[in-house]
């Protein structure tokens, strides 16, 4: 479904984030670790830098997740039919279909937190050394992936803690060496944060109220799960009914009571498959074959009703053209429309300027979509430097700059007043279609600088 309707809408806004930070190769970037950004510069480079592209490998993943699904109910024991509901219930799921059609740090999160449980889950039934030093691997690299794994890194240390057949392998080396691993992993983007002040606590503490909120997210949980809400409160349960299986309860609930107060619901999202797994072995054990019989039934049906439900909202199914009412429900598609117009828009406002306004001037963006939106679709031999003082975008400013002049999108003329002689409104940008995409209106700005462009350039940075 992904690899038929991937390409019907353009690059999302952070997919173009992603990109420009790929042709930046670090150890590290203000708001994420460095993999997704260095493996999207690698699939652009193996099969071009276009939207479905790009977005090949979330779509395998997805699909890898949907299979790790149906293992999860296979090491639990579980019979042919009750993995092939675990089948149908991931690959019906919104908060699949909805996340892994677009190239974002949410997909490879996913599957670390699914593979670190797949870790685990093994290591609480089999106990061999070996599934401590793959859980170890399967957490570090998630936090080269996306910070929020910490959540559950430190829910499982809970967990361990708190069950006493786990804890007594702490007097093995076992343990300890899966840490060793986790953190050798972890080293280079630390010592990234350590070079630059940890950038990345700052924008921490910055971002703490784009949360959703308590309220929010609870809704959030419940919308998505709304067919299966029953069969997932019953693995929850089932998980801390079984001393062997209590661990993996409370590596589940406590990152996502967590998400539910800071963050957002969807952090935690990597928890349902493993409980829905337990849902389903907790209705397999139902002792009269009619119930249970029943029982898969409805959950069949479920999976049905939330694929019929979701499919608009989740799936890229929908033209540009005719998705105006969808982009005030899910902002994925929003902001996934008109960056080759955006970019048309705004070459054709430089080109527009008398050639004295055109000399020595500079673009600066005040966020981090359209430089590369401009490298993608604009003229590259015409256009001037473009840059962004966004979140790591503003280290990128090149030390030889010898700009006089900037064409400002994104800044009103009283937003840049402070760093300018003179500040002229030039144009507004359009997305098409009148979707309330992020550049709808987005203002330009002319304007004489007062100063060397590196002097003003930390006076504008944005780290939130």
């Amino acid at each position: 479904m992904h690899l038929a309707t991937n390409g019907n809408l353009g690059f999302h806004t952070d997919e173009l984030y992603y990109l420009d930070c790929g042709c930046h190769p670090a150890l590290g970037y203000v708001d994420f670790p460095p993999i997704v950004a260095l493996l999207a510069r690698l699939e652009t480079a193996l099969l071009g830098a276009t939207p479905w592209a790009l977005r090949v490998l979330p779509t395998l993943l997805g699909a890898f997740m949907v299979v790790l699904s149906g293992v999860y109910v296979r090491v639990l024991g579980g019979s042919l039919r009750l993995q092939a509901l675990a089948l149908a219930i991931a690959v019906t799921a919104p908060y699949f279909l909805g996340a892994n059609w677009v190239y974002h740090t949410v997909t490879f999160d996913e599957v670390t937190w699914m593979v670190a449980f797949y870790c685990l889950l093994r290591l609480v039934l089999e106990r061999r050394p070996r599934h401590w030093i793959y859980l170890g691997i399967s957490l570090g690299v998630g936090l080269e992936v996306k910070y929020t794994i910490a959540a559950l890194a430190a829910a499982i240390a809970i967990a361990i803690l708190a069950t006493p057949s786990l804890r007594s392998e702490l007097r093995t080396r076992y343990p300890w060496i899966a840490a060793a691993v986790a953190l050798l992993i972890r080293a280079p983007n630390l010592a990234w944060q350590v070079q630059k002040g940890f950038p990345s606590l700052i924008y921490t503490a910055h971002h703490q109220g784009s949360g959703g909120g308590f309220g929010p997210n609870l809704l959030l949980i419940v919308v998505y799960l709304f067919f299966l809400l029953p069969l997932w409160v019953a693995g929850l349960v089932s998980l801390f009914r079984s001393a062997t299986l209590r661990p993996i309860g409370i590596a589940c609930l406590l990152p996502l009571i967590l998400f539910l107060f800071v963050g957002k619901s969807y952090y935690a999202v990597g928890t349902v498959p493993i409980a829905l797994a337990q849902g389903l072995m907790a209705i397999g054990r139902a002792r009269r074959p009619r119930l249970r019989l029943g029982y898969r039934v409805a959950v069949a049906a479920a999976c049905v009703l939330q694929l019929l439900t979701f499919a608009q909202l989740t799936l890229p199914i929908t033209p540009p053209g005719r998705i105006l009412g969808l982009d005030a429900k899910n902002e994925l598609f929003a902001d996934s429309v008109g960056w080759k117009s955006i970019s048309h828009q705004v070459q054709s406002i430089y080109r527009n300027l008398p050639s004295s306004k055109r000399t020595g001037t500079i673009m600066i963006s005040a966020f981090y979509r359209i430089p590369r939106a401009l490298q993608i679709y604009g003229d590259k031999k015409s256009l001037p430097l473009v840059v962004s003082p966004q979140l790591s975008d503003w280290y990128w400013l090149p030390g030889n700059v010898a700009a006089t002049k900037a064409l400002m999108l994104g800044y009103e003329p009283s937003d840049v007043a402070w760093m300018f002689s003179s500040a002229t409104l030039v144009g507004r940008l359009t997305v098409p279609f009148g979707v309330h995409g992020l550049e709808q209106g987005a203002p330009v700005t002319f304007c004489v600088l007062k100063a060397p462009l590196q002097q003003e350039w930390r006076g504008l940075r944005n780290i939130s």
